[in-house]
């Protein structure tokens, strides 16, 4: 037998040697598949590097508003509108009344949208924009109404230095001329410091509601019984019939609220019947808006740039009477984020079908006070049976125009102020007083346990915003704030499926420390002990929601030394189950729930919605800059592979028909 074979050994090595380096390779191919298709599937969603001056959108669209972010027209062009007013006028193309939103643009807006992560200076003056909408929510660019020139249109007067503050304007129609009027507060330099201005208001005027405006004259204020060159702050109203009113305020510490009809007189432009509506306590971002034939003088806090609440009177007629006699009531629903941190910038009334829906269109000063994303929030008002107005607080809702009905949107975050960005300053464990010397006693819209052990913050982490919230154990070895959803300010709670989302830091790890939300006799939570080191996480849970009584509670323990940071806390609708990111990374954490006393745990991973710095200050850690994340997702992974995985298979099946063949 050894013969026989003998003679066929080298052959049959050879063969051997031959399968061995086919397996050989087609393991390598095999293994390169596996790979392939493992970064196909296993690839996990990032958070998008998103640069926070492009988180931007429209203002929604086809009735959708969507607040806390900077707004695009229907273009997609960034839209820059602080310090003024919409207004119903005639279209000059197709003599249909169109709405006309007026507004400044400063070139600070536009550096502060690239990088909202710190407050600027100076407020330069580039132009009054208008834009055109038939909806409130799709706005088309018309272009500059007022620009540089006009608004340097007395430099001669003034040794040829330049308009400083040009802002607080609205555009009225005077019938008796036929001509539109802007006024607009305008400043300038009277010597070359930069510190010392002549304070007016500019009247401007054109023959179309998109200008170009002609600057025409600057009036001084005193003229008409005010007692300052200037006025404090101000806008334009506009009543059913068309008729423009200047709302305006005193112009040093706002003590006074006054209103002047915009009409004629001697051939121009000029303010008439100047009125006295309010004398106390200051408040500026005046406004005035009317609803079921009622006029509501409202303004805000003297808190400058930085948010506040809305404080109204009430009269049936235009000039007054207004009550209460020289004192303010804060609108209910205001106090509980401020506005959704904004000043009162301007109110529009929608008379629909069905509903008349009077708009807050708060200005948010992002730019000079550093406190969130977007200049412009608009939520809606809704009035009890005695016509008491209440502010809405929402970041996404939707308006009917034709009917004049609202509804909250299913994406709406129902958290509020969970950037903590809503008091200007941090809150002690003893609060503190507003500018009438009342006390305000906690952090808007939350409630604190053991407050000496957390407060509010100023951000020192490269964030968006400039509070974040400490939890700093000392004295108290525990600490909690709690958010009811039934307290006033909240809209109501839909059944549904929501994401429950924060950014958290926590450099020493904590005994104990976790978010944990309540909901109809059960209890969901996200452990937030384990130290994060240097960086910031973001950490989520998907959670459903049965509507009702909810409420979130963020709870630390620990030891001195130990802190936990939290920001941009948020419980926003999603549309359906496996669509819980909105805009976020898709987390593995399913987060069921269970009875009282029990927990179930979301998903963690870092926070790279922005470029931020690592914890410092009380930690006494530092660091450079967190690395930015890609903006990569499931979907690209997976096309590429399988694309590379087919290509592969082909080179196998090629290979192995090539070895058959050799082999026969």
């Amino acid at each position: 037998m050894s013969e026989n074979i003998g003679p066929h050994v080298p052959q049959i090595g050879d063969h051997i040697r031959n399968h061995k380096q086919v397996r050989h390779k087609l393991a390598i191919l095999l293994a390169a598949l596996a790979m392939i298709m493992g970064l196909s599937f296993g690839a996990p969603k990032v958070v998008a590097a998103q640069g926070a001056g492009q988180k931007s959108d429209s203002v929604g669209g086809n009735g959708l508003i969507v607040n806390d972010r900077f707004w695009n027209d229907v273009d997609g062009k960034p839209m820059y509108m602080q310090g003024g007013g919409i207004f119903d006028f005639p279209d000059p193309a197709t003599g249909k009344v169109s709405h006309f939103w007026y507004g400044v643009h400063f070139s600070q807006a536009e550096a502060y949208r690239k990088d909202p992560t710190h407050a600027l200076t100076g407020n330069d003056f580039i132009s009054v924009d208008v834009y055109k909408s038939a909806n409130l929510t799709d706005w088309r660019y018309q272009g500059e109404a007022l620009d540089r020139a006009q608004a340097d249109a007395f430099a001669s007067d003034f040794g040829g230095r330049h308009a400083g503050w040009v802002c607080r304007m609205g555009v009225a129609y005077v019938s008796e001329l036929r001509t539109y009027a802007m006024l607009i507060q305008h400043e300038m330099p009277t010597d070359a410091t930069g510190r010392n201005f002549d304070k007016k208001v500019m009247i401007a005027t054109s023959n179309s509601p998109v200008g170009p405006f002609k600057a025409q004259r600057r009036i001084d204020m005193r003229d008409y019984g005010l007692g300052t060159s200037n006025t404090g702050d101000q806008s334009v109203f506009q009543d059913e019939d068309g008729t423009g009113y200047l709302i305006y305020s005193y112009g040093r510490g706002r003590g006074s609220a006054w209103a002047a009809r915009i009409g004629a007189k001697e051939g121009q432009v000029d303010l008439l019947q100047p009125t006295k509506l309010y004398q106390g306590f200051g408040r500026e971002g005046n406004a005035l808006f009317k609803h079921a034939g009622r006029y509501y003088l409202a303004g805000s806090d003297l808190f400058g740039w930085d948010a506040s609440r809305i404080h109204f009177q009430v009269a049936d007629h235009l000039f007054g009477p207004y009550q209460p006699v020289n004192q303010t009531v804060i609108m209910d629903g205001s106090k509980a984020d401020f506005g959704h941190i904004t000043q009162t910038g301007f109110y529009y009334t929608l008379h629909g079908s069905q509903a008349e829906t009077v708009i807050h269109c708060g200005d948010r000063w992002a730019d000079f006070a550093g406190n969130g994303l977007g200049y412009n929030q608009w939520n809606p008002l809704s009035f009890d049976d005695s016509g008491t107005p209440r502010f809405n607080s929402m970041s996404r809702w939707k308006l009917d125009t034709d009917t004049g009905l609202w509804s909250v949107d299913e994406a709406n975050d129902y958290v509020l102020n969970g950037s903590f960005e809503a008091d200007r300053v941090s809150v002690g464990e003893q609060g503190y007083r507003d500018k009438d010397g009342n006390v305000i006693a906690d952090i808007a819209g939350w409630q604190r346990v053991n407050p000496d052990a957390v407060k509010n913050v100023a951000d020192a982490y490269g964030r968006v915003g400039d509070f974040d919230l400490r939890f700093a154990p000392g004295q108290s070895r525990s600490a909690a704030i709690v958010q009811d959803f039934d307290e006033p300010g909240h809209v109501p709670l839909h059944a549904g499926r929501f994401l429950l989302k924060l950014s958290y830091a926590n450099p020493k790890g904590m005994d104990e420390a976790r978010i944990a939300i309540e909901f109809g006799g059960k209890t969901s939570e996200i452990n937030l002990a384990a130290s994060t080191g240097t960086d910031w996480k973001q950490a989520s849970l998907p959670v459903d929601l049965p509507g009702g009584h909810t409420k979130i509670t963020i709870e630390v323990s620990g030891s001195p030394g130990q802190t936990l940071h939290v920001d941009d806390v948020s419980l926003k609708g999603v549309s359906e189950k496996g669509n819980e990111t909105n805009d976020v990374a898709d987390h593995d954490g399913n987060g069921t729930t269970t009875g009282p006393g029990g927990s179930a745990s979301g998903s963690v991973e870092s926070d790279k919605s922005l470029s931020v710095r690592p914890v410092t200050g009380s930690s006494g850690l530092s660091s450079s800059l967190a690395e930015t994340g890609i903006a990569i997702g499931r979907a690209p992974v997976f096309v590429a592979s399988c694309v590379a995985a087919g290509i592969l298979l082909m080179v196998v099946a090629v290979y192995c028909r090539r070895r058959l063949i050799e082999q026969n």
